[in-house]
């Protein structure tokens, strides 16, 4: 039995849903779809699930790209599978009927008698059937995957130039990066010791240098403790996110604020104004 076991409390971000990919790819990749339940039908976009169970029937997930917060799953034939978690979304895949998850919205049956379900609590979860993956990623006005190998420096620094909101918001805006949220922008920022609500246009060179230096650190990180609690190194914010907890970095205090109706966290000390 394989489960994604992630912090209740995070909206899947980019880490999050590189370890489901990698997960996905462990688990099913290569297996053929005997057919499809659908508890839900609310989580299909544009489509029935009649229309989904007849389309997925049969069909070998073969291969798989990530774009930011979203999953892609090439299918045999013209359809890409498209995943994307919401806030409470993830995968497991089991054998046993009694092993099947609560809140599971799809459950797909394959051909060695293992089942991966996509589990989600809330209701924000989508599954679609897309054409092509390129065409998705312009059509959603996404920006550039910062974790992907051919995102460079040069690459983060122009489009950081002429930026005049701050760099956390920035950083969580999808139209110029895809895949940070609210958890991994104040990590970034944490371990690049920057105030979130300071200005892009405020922050010299080599401060946005760090942040694009620690922005890939703290991907790397997350997805090596693969987002469970007890793997991450001691010195992430995300294990002391809550007021007035003391800094792992220096020992000063942790503080909340909130900013454009988002709670912030950061070190009163290390990211001071």
């Amino acid at each position: 039995i394989y489960h994604v076991n992630l912090f209740q409390f995070l909206m899947p971000e980019l880490p999050d849903v590189e370890v489901f990919r990698r997960y996905f790819n462990r688990t099913a990749l290569n297996k053929k779809v005997v057919d499809v339940a659908v508890p839900d039908e609310e989580i299909l976009e544009n489509m029935s699930s009649r229309s989904f169970q007849m389309r997925m029937k049969s069909e070998t997930f073969q291969a798989t790209h990530r774009h930011g917060k979203y999953l892609f799953i090439e299918l045999g034939r013209e359809e890409t599978l498209m995943m994307h978690f919401g806030m409470t979304g993830s995968l497991k895949y089991y054998k046993n009927e009694d092993e099947k998850p609560d809140f599971s919205k799809v459950i797909f049956n394959l051909s060695n008698g293992y089942k991966l379900s996509f589990v989600c609590p809330r209701k924000l979860a989508k599954i679609a059937l897309i054409e092509d993956e390129a065409d998705f990623i312009e059509k959603h006005e996404l920006g550039p995957d910062p974790y992907s190998d051919d995102f460079k420096w040069k690459d983060f620094k122009e489009i950081m130039s002429g930026k005049r909101g701050s760099i956390k918001t920035t950083l969580m805006d999808q139209k110029v990066l895809a895949g940070i949220g609210n958890v991994y922008s104040d990590e970034i920022l944490y371990h690049s010791k920057i105030y979130p609500f300071t200005k892009v246009d405020e922050l010299s060179e080599k401060e946005l240098k760090s942040v694009f230096e620690k922005m890939r650190w703290v991907f790397d990180k997350a997805i090596e403790a693969k987002v469970e609690e007890e793997n991450f190194p001691e010195n992430f914010l995300l294990l002391k996110r809550k007021d007035g907890e003391k800094c792992a970095l220096c020992g000063g205090k942790i503080k909340k604020e909130k900013y454009s109706g988002r709670s912030s966290y950061f070190c009163e000390s290390h990211q001071s104004k």
